[in-house]
Parts: structure tokens; C-alpha cells; sequence
């Protein structure tokens, strides 16, 4: 009788020595939709959130300044803060000529806010036409524009 007891509870211990317990599946956490086009770019950028990425700048007449490239729905806004990258050097006299500067430039415009005269220098391209490639060099003109302007407000 002592041999049909052991057999079972010798099943069971074995039965647990040799059992593999199941790795819990990693969860892989989505990468945002900006992100993946800033992967490749070669572009040193800062994720602020899902949306929003800031791109840091040095140029020639304007020495630190920051690109942002917002997604907002379909469309992705690049802009820089011309006012806040030259401060003090913009006002009211010199908002006709950065609108004139309007004339030489294609894809890069130059707007203001009407709430608080904030001049910013931006371009917008649809989320269904944009590559990487794409991307980094309405990037490379936005910051390009914004360097030559400030150049031209010395």
C-alpha cells in the first residue's frame, strides 16, 4: 500500500522539479510616430513628448537656437522662435521687413502671432508626403532661414 502512495507524491515532486516556468512576454512600448521619422536623420534631437521634438542649433549669426517640430493631426509644423532667438533685436520697426522677406523664401515663410507680436519662422509639410530625408532638410532650411535672418537684423 506504502508503494501506490509514494508513486503519485513522487510524480508530483518530480513533476515540479522539472517544470519551466513561463517567461511573462515583454511589452514593447509603441514608438511615436515623430520618433521613428527622426530615426536615421543624424539630426541630434530631444523628444518632449509623442508630438513635440526640439532640435538644438548653432549658427553663424544667431549663436543657440532651437527648432521645434510639432505634430499636430496630419500635419507637421517645423518653426523656430525668432523672437526668442534674437532677443531684443526684434520690434515693431522691423516687422515689415521680416514679412517682405517673405518674397525670397519657398517652402520656410515667416509669421507673426497676433497675440503678442511672437515672430516665428516655419514650414509645414502633410503627414502623407513626409520621408525622413524629407523632414531633416525642411528642418536643415527652417534653421537655415532663421540663421540668415538673423544675420540680416545685426
Amino acid at each position: 500500500m506504502k508503494k501506490y502512495i509514494l508513486v503519485p507524491i513522487l510524480l508530483l515532486v518530480m513533476g515540479s522539479v522539472f517544470a519551466q516556468t513561463k517567461p511573462k512576454p515583454t511589452v514593447k512600448k509603441a514608438v511615436p510616430e515623430l520618433q521613428k521619422l527622426f530615426t536615421g536623420s543624424g539630426l541630434p534631437y530631444k523628444m518632449v513628448n509623442d508630438s513635440v521634438a526640439v532640435i538644438p542649433y548653432e549658427g553663424e549669426n544667431i549663436a543657440s537656437y532651437q527648432v521645434i517640430v510639432q505634430k499636430i493631426s496630419d500635419l507637421y509644423i517645423v518653426y523656430t522662435n525668432l523672437t526668442e532667438a534674437l532677443p531684443g533685436k526684434i520690434d515693431d520697426t522691423k516687422y515689415k521687413f521680416l514679412l517682405q522677406q517673405n518674397d525670397y523664401f519657398d517652402v520656410v515663410k515667416i509669421g507673426m502671432s497676433a497675440d503678442d507680436n511672437t515672430v516665428y519662422v516655419r514650414a509645414d509639410v502633410y503627414k502623407a508626403g513626409i520621408t525622413t530625408a524629407l523632414l531633416a532638410r525642411i528642418i536643415k532650411q527652417v534653421a537655415n532661414v532663421t540663421n540668415i535672418i538673423g544675420g540680416d537684423l545685426k
